[in-house]
């Protein structure tokens, strides 16, 4: 018997909304019948994580503690989070819940371990990529994290604000390929799409023009959580 799944999404909402999808079109099913169980949870009283990281807002922990506990009330037996930059609460999150609670950082740490890149460019929030979220389990595999410029990074953080603010539009794709084509992607074997809404961006993009391979956190935790669910 399948897993009810349950989703914290909502960080943001359209990042939340296209993993729900992805696991919808990832999961093998024939009918209604054999889709997941779903509890999804987009919480708009979160503060921002972003802001916290930096030193200039309320901590969220308290309020993504409330949310998971919700989901788990409503049913949920399995915790996902599309969201890279509020892993940076993970271990709090996984410790107040008696679910198992998916860890986004692990997962694609082990999924890029299976292939042959080892110098992996981070496409990510500045508090992402300041934090080193993605570095120890890297490490741990033998990658190293590859970081853009700070010029760069602030290009990226543009498309992710502007995504949360306005959804996918074409020229947010224009411009995260533009950054992925400076010389400090030159460095790199393969790219990581971290932030969940960068996901969202390369959703609308059929031929990146990234020579190297892809890695895509939203699918990566969508295939894992469908195999949590159904066991």
């Amino acid at each position: 018997m399948t897993k009810t799944l349950g989703i914290l999404a909502g960080l943001g909402p359209l990042a939340g909304a296209h993993f729900y999808r992805r696991v919808i079109e990832l999961t093998p099913a024939v009918n209604d019948h054999e889709h997941l169980s779903v509890v999804l949870i987009a919480e708009n009283s979160i503060p921002s994580r972003l802001d916290h990281l930096i030193g200039q807002g309320p901590s969220p922990l308290p309020s993504l503690i409330e949310a998971a506990q919700r989901l788990i009330t409503a049913g949920a037996e399995i915790l996902a989070i599309p969201s890279t930059t509020t892993h940076a609460y993970y271990q709090e999150i996984a410790t107040s819940v008696p679910v198992s609670v998916l860890n986004l950082i692990e997962l694609v740490a082990r999924d890029i371990a299976r292939s042959s890149s080892r110098r992996v460019g981070i496409i990510a929030t500045t508090p992402t990529c300041t934090l080193g979220l993605y570095d120890q389990a890297l490490a741990q595999r033998g990658i190293t994290a590859v970081y853009p410029d700070s010029q760069t990074q602030d290009e990226i953080m543009a498309v992710i604000r502007g995504v949360k603010a306005e959804g996918n539009r074409p020229q947010w794709g224009e411009r995260l390929e533009e950054a992925m084509a400076k010389a400090w992607a030159r460095e790199t074997d393969g790219m990581l799409l971290a932030c969940t809404e960068t996901s969202v961006v390369f959703a609308g993009i059929s031929h990146p023009r990234f020579p190297g391979p892809l890695f895509n956190a939203t699918d990566i935790l969508a295939r894992a959580a469908i195999a949590a669910c159904q066991g």
